[in-house]
């Protein structure tokens, strides 16, 4: 580097529209002295951390490097956490719930419910509590993330309000014509279950509430850490995890779409309600694609998509336009390309085999 003063924290681009956002994420990686922090600054005569401990600590490609490997450890352990979560989750609930003479059951198969709907209603719920919430807590304490951090909560930033509401229904539009081909099958299991309430209660729980935890982990949790090594890198990495979570094609696909959408927002506008609005507009256009498909021929999914399709890209498009001087991603400056830092947080304990589950239930 020269002569050139390097301050990672201080050099790092706080820029998004919500300048308490900026605030608290400057004041965070200062002040926190976990490990897993990527806090590097050299003068003439020697390189320290920013919190002046020396060591051995040569450049700041070696200090970003050692910060993604604690990072690993961390990230691996909350997505082993959700992993469990998702595969086992259901399947303990029912072995309780039976020991109470519970009449349920399911298919490990296509782990589909029988028996009693609303003690089925419950278990979905809870073990969506459980997949998003226990992960959130444990990166949330384990990396000592304040709330401003995690929840930033900014009700301004109305171009990306609009954004996000484009971008839900361009990703709904997706996922309609990528899942025709289950469509009438989904719809009629749902559709045929009898007790509608409970249909109801566990529809707006996964609009709503869904809508928020998921994001939450993903962008509340998730991201603020990863960002430390890049705008770009961080929202890559947040949309790959969500490709990677057990899931129909359709939904990964979606997954990853809402990844770069919503990292991409969150960053602009420094505040999860837009991420989250992103995903209850695009959860509630396929609730409402499914009563479409059992009230309907399948060939208005193409009507109904090109309609999503075609308003939502109004809407980005409105919002790339009052956003014209501010689109652009500023934190690309890195120490490492980006091969090596993907390679280095995979290289822990508990996120190799996490990685492993997940590309071996890739292909299901």
């Amino acid at each position: 580097m020269g002569s050139e003063r390097v301050d990672v924290v201080e050099d790092f681009e706080y820029d998004s529209e919500n300048e308490q956002y900026n605030q608290d994420y400057r004041h965070w990686r200062r002040h926190n002295k976990g490990a897993f922090m990527f806090r590097f600054s050299d003068n003439s005569r020697e390189h320290v951390y920013v919190d002046g401990a020396p060591g051995s600590i040569t450049d700041a490609a070696f200090a970003e490097r050692q910060a993604i490997l604690n990072l690993s450890s961390r990230i691996g352990v909350a997505l082993l956490v959700f992993l469990i979560s998702e595969v086992l989750g259901s399947s303990l609930l029912i072995a309780v719930m039976r020991m109470f003479h519970i009449p349920i059951s399911i298919n490990f198969l296509t782990y589909q419910m029988d028996g009693n709907q609303w003690a089925a209603t419950g278990i979905r719920i809870l073990c969506l509590v459980l997949k998003y919430c226990l992960p959130t807590a444990i990166l949330t304490r384990m990396c000592r993330l304040p709330q401003p951090v995690y929840m930033p909560a900014a009700l301004g930033a109305i171009p990306e309000f609009i954004g996000s509401v484009g971008a839900g229904m361009i990703v709904a539009a997706v996922y309609c014509v990528a899942a025709i081909p289950t469509s009438v099958q989904i719809s009629q299991r749902l559709f045929s279950y009898k007790e509608l309430p409970a249909i109801a209660t566990y529809g707006v729980f996964d609009v709503l509430a869904v809508s928020v935890l998921a994001e939450l982990f993903f962008r509340g949790a998730l991201l603020p850490l990863l960002r430390q090594f890049g705008d770009p890198f961080a929202v890559l990495v947040t949309a790959l995890i969500g490709f990677l979570c057990p899931n129909a094609l359709p939904e990964r696909i979606c997954e990853l779409l809402i990844g770069f959408a919503a990292g991409y927002l969150i960053i602009r506008s420094g505040s999860l309600l837009k991420c989250a609005m992103l995903r209850i507009v695009y959860s509630s256009l396929k609730y409402a694609r499914l009563g479409l498909v059992y009230a309907s021929e399948n060939i208005r999914l193409w009507q109904y998509a090109g309609i999503l399709l075609g308003v939502g890209a109004l809407l980005i498009l409105f919002f790339i336009h009052i956003r014209r001087t501010a689109l652009p991603l500023r934190n690309r400056k890195t120490f490492l390309p980006i091969n090596q830092k993907l390679y280095y947080l995979t290289q822990s304990v508990p996120m190799l085999p996490w990685l492993a589950v997940s590309l071996l239930l890739l292909p299901l």
